[in-house]
């Protein structure tokens, strides 16, 4: 049986979450070159690398227990004052 985690996963990892969202997001509207033209878009396989790896990495870190990007920053913060 694997324990119960002592955080919620979407407030530790907000920031990782909103990431994948938004790339979610860009590509349900159609934001690929292939469609738009603007190459900032970037290619459809090249989204897809990107979400794929924005997803394993979070799961790694869920996995691993470290600290999602939103709680480092705060901590950072803290340690500046």
């Amino acid at each position: 049986m694997v324990d119960k985690l002592g955080y919620k996963i979407s407030e530790e990892y907000s920031h990782e979450l909103n990431d994948i969202g938004n790339k979610l997001d860009q590509l349900e509207r159609g934001r690929i070159y292939e469609l738009s033209g603007a190459q900032m878009d970037g290619y459809l396989s090249t989204n897809v690398s990107q979400l794929r790896k924005m997803i394993n990495d979070l799961l790694n870190k869920i996995q691993t227990g470290k600290e999602g990007i939103a709680t480092e920053l705060g901590n950072i913060m803290k340690n500046l004052k």
